[in-house]
């Protein structure tokens, strides 16, 4: 009898022992899985909150261009200085700068050209208003503001069209961007060698 007990113990420890070492063994991948999973959801939050970011820095440029465009389009023929003051301008310049960074160098371009420059045009022709004489200087000055400014609406439409792609939250991902690169990069290598 004693055998056997001997026997029945040495069996429920190798069955013990087995168990043990399977379970240390697999508790070192499932830790790891578990670690990758936590570093690819923070990654994932990271990478959101930057896009949230970036929306909020492009937006706040975007709104500045659309207030500073409707505050042209709305001032009055005249102007209360006697020489242009270019002072709003210049305020978006300020609030606009690094738009090449945020959104891109033709967007910004476009702003310089066709919403700031039509602002100094309509700001010098509103302080000129004050020194003509004429009632025909008057009209025809009057009438190159509102041409000045239908354009103006023209271009902040246009503005708006140019950077709607970049008011999007979800932006494409960093994998899908590198994807797009890597296919269009591709397509020129094939091109190249035919």
């Amino acid at each position: 009898m004693p055998f056997e007990n001997l026997l029945n113990i040495s069996v429920k420890k190798d069955w013990v022992d087995y168990l043990s070492a399977m379970l240390t063994a697999m508790l070192t991948p499932t830790v790891a899985i578990f670690g990758l999973y936590i570093g690819y959801r923070q990654w994932r939050t990271e990478e959101a909150k930057l896009r949230h970011e970036l929306f909020e820095k492009r937006y706040k440029q975007f709104d500045a261009v659309v207030k500073f465009a409707f505050s042209t389009m709305s001032q009055s023929i005249k102007a209360d200085e006697e020489y242009p003051t270019y002072e709003a301008g210049d305020k978006l310049w300020f609030e606009i700068a690094g738009m090449r960074f945020i959104f891109n160098l033709e967007i910004e371009q476009y702003v310089r050209t066709h919403i700031i420059e039509p602002y100094e045009e309509i700001d010098l022709l509103r302080s000129n208003y004050n020194r003509m004489a004429l009632a025909e200087e008057h009209q025809n000055n009057a009438a190159s503001q509102r041409t000045i400014k239908k354009n103006l609406l023209k271009n902040l439409q246009t503005f708006q069209e140019k950077t709607l792609e970049y008011m999007q939250l979800q932006q494409p991902s960093v994998f899908k961007r590198l994807r797009q690169h890597l296919a269009a990069l591709w397509e020129k290598i094939q091109k190249a060698a035919e």
